[in-house]
């Protein structure tokens, strides 16, 4: 099975981070894997918990999307973090599945966000349901740096890496210089990734983790 060519998945951490955060602009240079991490902000994100996006960008022309948009996959989240709903987020989702690269290695994606417009704490979560035999160690591994170095674009930078145990899951961690955080985790017997990029001392990540359904 072809896999995406390094670097090849760029647009799909920027198209997010357009839509998540206003007024925020991603650099993107490339890495050598995919990734689907949006820059996080320290500020009060613009995007609405119900999933709309900021009235200062224009609506995306709709298209065929080359990875199915599956929200089943989002069954496996917490409907709720920190008291706020983990909303589904259609104009996201649109704009990652119409990358050819992603449709190499996705047969389904689905994208939610947790957030608290007074706070500023919230979660990005990609569910990714990748096609058969594309998971391997060195593939995670890749994955997991690209989507790092992605997310810190805006945090001043990747500091740290570690894994730890949420729920009893192996959880990949990176820590960016500006204080986000990133959560990797492999579900096997679905075969789907899961990470999540968390801005704000509430952890919204972490809890988006300790929720997590079979």
């Amino acid at each position: 099975m072809r896999r995406a060519e390094p670097g090849s998945l760029r647009g799909f951490a920027v198209a997010a981070l357009a839509l998540i955060i206003a007024g925020c602009a991603a650099s993107a240079t490339p890495t050598p894997a995919p990734s689907v991490a949006p820059a996080p902000t320290t500020s009060t994100p613009a995007q609405s918990p119900t999933g709309s996006a900021p009235a200062s960008l224009p609506a995306s022309p709709a298209a065929s999307p080359l990875v199915p948009i599956d929200t089943s996959l989002l069954a496996s989240l917490p409907a709720m973090v920190g008291g706020q709903q983990v909303n589904e987020v259609p104009e996201i989702e649109a704009e990652l599945a119409s990358d050819p690269s992603l449709a190499q290695n996705a047969s389904s994606l689905a994208v939610a966000l947790g957030i608290n417009m007074a706070t500023g704490d919230f979660a990005y979560v990609a569910v990714i349901q990748l096609k058969p035999l594309v998971f391997t160690n060195a593939f995670f591994s890749s994955w997991r740096q690209s989507y790092d170095q992605s997310a810190c674009t805006q945090s001043s930078g990747l500091k740290s890496t570690g894994s730890t145990t949420i729920a009893g899951r192996q959880v990949f961690l990176g820590t960016c210089v500006g204080g986000a955080l990133t959560y990797h985790v492999h579900l096997p017997a679905p075969d789907r990734l899961i990470s999540v990029t968390s801005v704000g001392p509430a952890h919204f990540g972490q809890l988006v983790l300790e929720g997590l359904r079979p």
